[in-house]
């Protein structure tokens, strides 16, 4: 029906593409109808039990005010009777301050046991009032713990609703309960902004209890009063059978909507969250996805088709111009005409363009074997000229190479000769290096064991000096120690003072011995003569007292002078000895260094013969094989000789080949001239 190959791809393509598209189209929207209901209830369960999270954390948040309740009183001593007043006092202060800084609070208490209602809103219970009997009290005492809600009641000061949460208590000799009255209006004054988040026209929530009572209801119809608690049964619908049959169309609302219900539990409480949506924000929803579904699948189609066409175009118009060019190509090639210089152009990537590449590259190889056919040919008749002048001209040479040869062996009989002489050269030298190496390690040895004995010399010098040094020291010691042991003569100067003194008392008691013999006159006589004898023994005493004095003096000055010329002495034998010492070290490590000297030098001589003689094994080596290649040449002549005739009779037969090949060059050359490479 249709030639060309571009109409036939563009129809087969946009049929398949037209005919998938449909099918999946009308399948997709059957699996929308089918499964976007259950998609939708599924999304407004997800929905309820986010509101009913949401509304359990606001009220996990009241239970937070009610263990601050329970913490105001039992961190309170509960020991004596003023200790409790006093611990009650503090907790009510704590609950004033809890109430304060909270509107969404009615009151704040904690029920005793014991009787005693402590609250922070300063209302002060009836004489009849009992806490103990009340439902929070009794409930949360039931509970254990947990945390109790009760039965919403009307407040009759505000008339709002109020909910009770308490918590029994037992710590410390504390026994009761810490509960917290909440406005609903506060608690959950935020509910309707849950809904308006969603942007769903005409949606709501409404709360109840376990028992069906209305927490809240954004119907001021429902609103609970004073004379009466509005419960799931005066909304005057079956909500709950509602959100469980989940009816088509749903439910009649109130106010004349068909709406559809959800509902969840709120976990910490118990509660109910109702969700409201009208029937039509779910139906928009499903005719939305169904419109929009059935516009993506318009749109797929008329793509597909352009896709269709384009890619028919495409691919057909590549293989169409790849085709003709080849055929053309096909044609010169068959002619003996074709320029294998111009490629195939083509500006696809895809198989076409492999096809053309690899028409392309043939045609490359084609043409280069061409030319190089041609290039070849060219050589091969410059080389059968070639062999043929090499042909007569290697005949020309035969002679002249045989008495080269003759010449060669002659040289080689000479270089023999000299080969050997050098030889017994190398083998006296191998010989008189040897005699110089063991001679230089005989002489290392000798200076080695001279070095371990001068060192052990030194060692020993060193000893001694330093034996000397310490008895040098011990000698001055012990001359300084005599010495100061002269200077003991100091002690003489204090003794002779010591007698002087004496000496001075005795001739001044001598002296009043005398004026009082005086003074008893004949009687005192012989006591004056006695008094006398002491005056003069005392001034011989003073006297013998000062020429000690001036002695010891001269001998603490000698003795100072001793003192002195001993460490003059002891300094300058030990600078001596010091001396000495460095002046025997600086001898010995000179010689050392000589000796060590010595003992390189010989080192370096043994190991410059042992490289000598390695040379020397090395070039007699070189020789023994100079003197081989000599020999092996010698015979090689002769062999060159008899090859020469054999070269005449091969190059006879070259120039029957070259004719031969140049012969097949003209016939080659004739087939491929007509292509251009």
């Amino acid at each position: 029906m249709f030639k060309s190959l571009k109409i036939k791809m563009v129809v087969i393509i946009a049929a398949l593409c037209a005919i998938l598209l449909v099918t999946q189209s009308y399948f997709t929207m059957q699996k929308v109808n089918e499964s976007s209901e259950t998609i939708l209830d599924d999304n407004y369960d997800i929905r309820t039990r986010y509101y009913a999270s949401a509304i359990d954390g606001w009220l996990i948040e009241a239970t937070g005010i009610v263990s601050a309740a329970e913490a105001s009183i039992i961190s309170t001593p509960s020991g004596s009777a003023s200790e409790i007043e006093a611990s009650k006092k503090m907790a009510t202060t704590a609950l004033e301050e809890i109430t304060e800084n909270d509107p969404s609070l009615a009151m704040v208490y904690i029920q005793l046991s014991n009787g005693d209602f402590l609250n922070g809103s300063g209302w002060v219970p009836s004489s009849d009032f009992n806490g103990l009997t009340r439902a929070w009290y009794t409930d949360a005492v039931a509970a254990k713990g947990a945390f109790c809600y009760s039965e919403p009641y009307v407040d009759a000061n505000t008339g709002d609703l109020v909910v009770a949460v308490s918590k029994y208590f037992e710590s410390d000799g504390w026994q009761g309960i810490a509960a917290v009255d909440i406005f609903v209006s506060t608690l959950l004054e935020d509910i309707d902004k849950l809904v308006d988040s969603d942007s769903e026209n005409g949606a709501y929530l409404f709360v109840t209890n376990e028992n069906g009572t209305l927490i809240y209801h954004p119907n001021p119809k429902f609103h609970s009063t004073s004379s009466k608690i509005m419960t799931l049964k005066d909304l005057g619908i079956d909500y709950a059978k509602a959100a469980e049959e989940d009816e088509d169309g749903g439910i009649t609302d109130f106010n004349g909507t068909n709406v559809y219900v959800t509902v969840q539990d709120i976990p910490s409480v118990g509660w109910h969250v109702y969700y409201v949506s009208p029937v039509e924000n779910y139906d928009s929803i499903i005719e939305g996805i169904q419109s929009h579904m059935l516009m993506i699948a318009g749109i797929c189609l008329a793509i597909a088709l352009i896709v269709a066409s384009v890619a028919g175009i495409m691919v057909a118009k590549p293989i169409a111009d790849a085709s003709n060019k080849i055929k053309t190509l096909g044609e010169s090639v068959k002619a003996g005409n074709a320029d294998l210089t111009q490629n195939i152009e083509t500006k696809s990537n895809d198989e076409v363009g492999q096809l053309v590449t690899a028409v392309n590259d043939l045609k490359d190889a084609m043409g280069g074997i061409i030319k190089d056919v041609n290039t070849a040919s060219a050589d091969l008749e410059e080389n059968v000229l070639s062999l043929k002048a090499a042909a007569l001209k290697s005949s020309d040479n035969v002679t002249t190479i045989s008495s080269t040869m003759q010449e060669m062996n002659a040289s080689s009989e000479e270089t023999s000769a000299s080969t050997a002489q050098v030889s017994q050269m190398a083998q006296d030298i191998t010989t008189l290096t040897g005699k110089v190496s063991k001679n230089a390690a005989e002489k290392t040895a000798d200076i080695s064991n001279i070095l371990k004995f001068i060192e052990n010399r030194k060692k020993e010098i060193e000893a001694t000096d330093e034996s000397m040094t310490n008895r040098l020291n011990a000698a001055i010691g012990n001359l300084q120690n005599k010495i100061k042991d002269t200077q003991k003569v100091e002690e003489i100067r204090s003794m002779t003072q010591g007698i002087s003194g004496v000496a001075t008392q005795t001739n001044l008691l001598s002296l009043n011995a005398s004026i009082e013999a005086a003074r008893a006159g004949e009687a005192g006589r012989g006591f004056a003569i006695v008094a006398d004898e002491i005056g003069t023994l005392a001034s011989n005493s003073a006297e013998m007292a000062a020429n000690i004095q001036q002695v010891s003096d001269e001998v603490l000055a000698i003795v100072e002078q001793l003192v002195k010329a001993a460490e003059d002495v002891s300094e300058i034998m030990l600078k001596i000895s010091e001396e000495n010492s460095q002046e025997k070290s600086q001898i010995i490590e000179e010689y050392i260094k000589s000796l060590n000297d010595c003992y390189e030098a010989m080192s370096s001589i043994s190991n410059d013969n042992h490289e000598i003689s390695e040379a020397i094994v090395t070039v007699s080596d070189s020789i023994s094989a100079i003197d081989s290649a000599v020999e092996e040449n010698a015979n090689g002549t002769a062999n060159v000789v008899e090859g020469t005739q054999v070269l005449v009779s091969a190059s006879e037969d070259v120039e029957k080949g070259a004719k031969s090949i140049e012969n097949i060059s003209e016939t080659l050359s004739n087939h491929i001239k007509g292509f251009k490479c």
